[in-house]
């Protein structure tokens, strides 16, 4: 029983000792392509905050940090998520559309909730008068969670960033099933 068929390693199977094998390097990279997208998205939005007009260079930098990691936070947990539901950390390279629509889905999902918790009940930041809404949530958070995760995963599949992930061990999460 300890031995996989043939037939099952085809289909992806491994023996359980060997499931998380590869999984945290993953998890990592995914993480910080993360940061570094979703940086510079956080950069480029900041005209549409009123934010913007602060005059305090360090607390600006402080809300960006805040925001950047916050966003990456999202993006690991959503991805974790996808990579659960599909048994299969590297489902990027594997299932891209079909995990990465999850993936936005779980995104978008948060910041509708997370913009309008913070913008309309705690006051957490405000929009400029700028930023183009959709039903009361800005655009640009919610354009983010729709190009961020898709520009990740192309870069995953047709440059450089996407070679590590074919050279990682697949790591199927069958452990916790």
């Amino acid at each position: 029983m300890a031995s996989v068929s043939r037939q099952s390693e085809r289909n992806g199977a491994v023996p359980p000792r060997t499931a998380w094998q590869g999984f945290v390097p993953l998890t990592w990279r995914w993480a910080i392509l993360a940061l570094a997208l979703h940086l510079v998205w956080e950069i480029g939005q900041l005209p549409f905050y009123t934010l913007w007009e602060e005059t305090n260079a360090w607390r600006i930098a402080l809300y960006v940090t805040h925001c950047v990691l916050g966003d990456v936070m999202i993006a690991t947990l959503a991805y974790l998520a996808v990579a659960l539901a599909w048994r299969q950390a590297d489902w990027p390279r594997l299932r891209p559309w079909t995990g990465g629509i999850m993936l936005v889905v779980l995104g978008l999902g948060y910041t509708v909730f997370s913009e309008w918790y913070n913008v309309y009940r705690v006051g957490g930041w405000a929009y400029a008068e700028t930023m183009p809404r959709i039903l009361g949530i800005g655009l640009t958070p919610l354009l983010q969670w729709l190009v961020v995760p898709s520009a990740m995963l192309v870069l995953i599949q047709r440059t450089r960033i996407g070679r590590s992930w074919r050279k990682s061990p697949t790591a199927p999460l069958f452990i916790f099933f």
